[in-house]
């Protein structure tokens, strides 16, 4: 309550600043409209194109954390031991406070309420200005600074958080089925080569994917695998407990606007399930209410059975179902394979793999990790005892954690910037 007052004290001190009979023009942009006309990067912008222009800045800026820890490939790079030049300030995702311009002559005010929460949680702009014109030029000036930035660099734009740099994951890393692998990346390239025949055939060029299965078999990773393969912009919602309409018509505004692109929604059936996302709110942004041209959408759902039939149900949604299952022999051993190193002999590794049943991908994964770890730890070199004794641990830790009504998916769970799927 406390902080909704001093919320509310900021906007009617702006307000009362701002008066309509002095000639000013105030207009309210709620968060969805702060990012389509990319105002968490006007501090960034002014800093960067027109520091002439800022004539008072009292703000509190939110840096990338890659600026934070000196890990960013941007020119503000720090060493890790080193001082921070303080004539170069971090870029930054996100600001508060207060803004003052002048522009083509004109006055522009900015008011960002600064908030105990996070600098991201829904961010709210107050706009006056003198003249609506100069106004919109600077719109039109920053969102071309903004598409410039977000299309920089190797990255997966993330609508609620930092976004994801690409990891380079090649199609030999993913371990499926063949055919299934082989099908995905022929319907993922297919899609993109093909819009004049799109065009020709008066087909609107856009396409709906769901890969479905349980957790750890292999859903994330073959979405890495198509951002490190496929030039086209990726563009996501994280599913956390504060993800809103707002955010979803975001991600969809940013794929069109940044096409060819691919729309990840990982965990459908939680996000649908979101106190703050309309199900037939969502439904209308897959239809389009105006078609958009070069957007693929590729969902994931551990429990597809949990989605509403309205989504599976028509195919101009998600027109193609993929299944990932758990593993079949064939596809442990594989993996166990690959991922030995040459540390274990081909008796063991057929012994664990028939011993594995009922794993996931990333448990079989994690027998050979943690055998691995057990031998740095004890200073001994890896051997088949170790990977026995590995799927053994493993086995028990399964059993233990798991109750009777727990599902797989509660057990194993995973993300799309955590752990691999």
């Amino acid at each position: 309550m406390q902080s909704f007052l001093s919320v509310n004290h900021q906007i009617q001190s702006f307000l009362c600043a701002h008066p309509q009979a002095d000639g000013w023009k105030v207009y309210h942009c709620c968060s969805s409209l702060v990012r389509k006309l990319y105002l968490p990067y006007l501090l960034d912008y002014l800093r960067d194109e027109h520091p002439e222009a800022l004539k008072l800045c009292v703000t509190a800026k939110e840096p990338a954390m890659a600026e934070m820890s000196g890990t960013s490939a941007q020119s503000h790079r720090v060493e890790a031991d080193s001082e921070w030049d303080v004539q170069k300030e971090l870029d930054g995702c996100g600001w508060m406070g207060s803004v003052e311009i002048e522009w083509k002559g004109a006055l522009i005010h900015f008011c960002s309420p600064l908030v105990e929460q996070c600098l991201h949680n829904d961010p709210l702009v107050i706009v006056a200005t003198t003249s609506n014109a100069a106004l919109r030029d600077l719109l039109r000036a920053l969102s071309a600074y903004g598409q410039a930035r977000e299309m920089r660099g190797n990255e997966i734009l993330v609508v609620n958080g930092e976004n994801i740099t690409i990891t380079a994951v090649c199609w030999d890393d993913v371990v499926l089925r063949p055919w299934v692998a082989q099908d995905i990346r022929g319907n993922v390239e297919a899609f993109f080569q093909s819009r004049e025949k799109y065009r020709e055939l008066r087909i609107p060029h856009r396409r709906g994917f769901l890969f479905a299965g349980p957790p750890g078999c292999g859903k994330t990773l073959t979405l890495k695998a198509l951002a490190s393969a496929i030039s086209a912009k990726f563009v996501t919602v994280l599913g956390r407990a504060d993800v809103n309409d707002s955010m979803v018509e975001q991600a969809f505004y940013l794929a069109e606007k940044f096409t060819p692109s691919v729309l990840v929604f990982e965990d459908l059936e939680k996000l649908i399930e979101a106190r703050d996302v309309s199900l037939s709110h969502f439904l209308n942004l897959v239809d389009g209410l105006k078609v958009t041209d070069g957007v693929l959408l590729i969902a994931t759902a551990n429990e597809p059975g949990k989605l509403d039939p309205a989504l599976l149900h028509r195919p101009s949604r998600f027109d193609r179902v993929w299944k990932f299952p758990l593993p079949k022999y064939e596809q442990r051993l594989a993996l166990l394979r690959k991922r030995s190193r040459g540390y274990f002999s081909d008796a063991v590794l057929e012994e664990v793999a028939q011993k594995s049943d009922g794993f996931s991908m990333a448990y079989v994964q994690e027998i050979v990790i943690n055998a691995l770890l057990y031998s740095a730890h004890n200073g001994a070199a890896p051997g088949d005892d170790t990977l026995l004794r590995s799927l053994e641990t493993l086995r028990a830790q399964r059993k233990a954690a798991s109750k009777e009504d727990e599902s797989l998916a509660d057990r194993e769970t995973v993300g799309f910037c955590a752990k691999e799927d």
